[in-house]
């Protein structure tokens, strides 16, 4: 296959020979290095394939051995464009949409993002953004262990990531650690006050009773069972240090880490109308506009209206490529436009309530994903003459705990106090 291409890309043509002296003008061939593929007889003569730039050579071996030579066919590469030389645009397109691929082989167009549970692609898109890691950097600039460390280092809850690079695209593997639960509120870092020698502490942002707390780092400032309310300490991060009479000498600082649980209630409440619009087909037919985009530029052959007053709009996008991984910053996309005729209805009671109870259990499956505990529900509908609302209250178990800088403690002078302070 890779020998063929080479023979159109040179160009070579078969020749015919006749005469007398047939095998002289081979022989003659052979000794001037003239290379001669496909040789074959047929009706007294000789046919065979050989390079453009050879067949000069023959007027002198011919005239020798006394052979006539024809030209049976030209193939290859020079001969096309010699026949087409007056279609100059053409070529000349060819050649810079060549050029302008190999170009753009040598970027990145696609970062394709894989194994995402807790965190979005979104999140961890906007943290390669914010490492200057985006579509359109050149591939040389790559670096994937730098990729890799930096995630690692921005998200604990990443115990493994692969970054590597096929074609024009950049493929981001990660596997999260799915038995922590993670929440914004109890992702507590070291690095949250870098410039703090205090340490940190782990103070409730809400109220309720703690059922469960468990302490990796620092002082735990309650059990199970005592009730709280937003801002006082739960962890501190503050550590005693004593000496042999167990007298407090001075603290330790720390950044507090534990998994505190704490059982709460919570106000949920929504409301919906009960006249809406329903959407109503009619029989115009839909319209459809064809556009491309580069980057945030679209460009249209068309100027996309619609003749409608009222219409719901579609967009259908897809990304050219070339092969599986040879994506370009092209796309080609489709808005469709649907007219419909507005029509006012009316919710049922039943309706209302269905519907209401289904925005319900859509949020209880949201706080579920968020490793939220619903232990008690008491949400009640009512239905009016206008809209149908759903309130009421939530008994849940969540985590808590939100870092806050730590106070250094000031020594007590009294050794009772000391006392007092321990036995608290």
């Amino acid at each position: 296959m890779l020998l063929k291409i080479y023979q159109y890309i040179r160009g070579y043509v078969r020749i015919r020979i006749t005469g007398h002296r047939m095998e002289r003008f081979i022989n003659a061939c052979n000794y001037r290095k003239i290379k001669i593929w496909d040789l074959s007889a047929s009706d007294g003569s000789y046919e065979m394939n050989l390079w453009v730039k050879d067949f000069k050579k023959l007027r002198h071996i011919s005239h020798k051995t006394s052979t006539k030579i024809t030209i049976v066919k030209k193939y290859g590469l020079p001969f096309y464009l010699f026949d087409h030389r007056r279609r100059k645009l053409f070529f000349a397109g060819i050649f810079a949409a060549t050029v302008l691929l190999l170009i753009m082989s040598g970027y990145i167009w696609d970062i394709e993002i894989l194994g995402t549970h807790t965190q979005t692609e979104e999140v961890i898109r906007t943290f390669l953004k914010e490492n200057h890691v985006n579509t359109g950097i050149r591939r040389g600039n790559i670096d994937c262990d730098r990729i890799v460390k930096d995630i690692r280092k921005g998200f604990d809850d990443i115990i493994w990531v692969s970054a590597s690079i096929e074609g024009t695209r950049l493929i981001i593997q990660i596997k999260e650690n799915e038995d922590a639960k993670i929440d914004n509120k109890t992702d507590i870092k070291e690095d949250i006050y870098p410039n703090s020698d205090a340490g940190t502490d782990l103070v409730s942002d809400c109220t309720g009773t703690i059922v469960r707390i468990i302490t990796r780092k620092g002082i735990p400032m309650v059990r199970e069972g005592t009730s709280v309310n937003p801002g006082d300490i739960l962890v501190s991060g503050q550590i005693p240090i004593l000496n042999d009479a167990k007298e407090i000498t001075g603290y330790e600082s720390c950044h507090s880490d534990a998994d505190i649980f704490i059982q709460t209630q919570i106000h949920y409440e929504n409301t919906l109308p009960r006249k809406y619009i329903k959407k109503t087909s009619v029989k115009f037919p839909r319209l459809f506009y064809l556009y491309f985009r580069i980057g945030k530029y679209r460009l249209s052959p068309f100027f996309i209206w619609s003749p409608y007053e009222h219409y719901s709009k579609s967009t259908m996008e897809s990304r050219l490529k070339l092969l599986d991984h040879f994506y370009l910053p092209v796309y080609i996309g489709v808005v469709g436009l649907t007219p419909y005729k507005p029509v006012m209805k009316k919710y049922t009671d039943q309706q209302l309530q269905d519907k209401l109870n289904r925005y319900f259990l859509r949020y209880c499956e949201d706080l579920d994903k968020k490793g939220v505990e619903i232990i008690q529900n008491d949400v009640k509908i009512d239905t009016g003459s206008k809209e149908g609302a759903i309130s009421g209250t939530l008994t849940i178990i969540c985590n808590t705990g939100q870092s806050r800088q730590s106070e250094i403690p000031q020594l007590p002078n009294d050794p009772e106090e000391q006392i007092e302070q321990l036995g608290e």
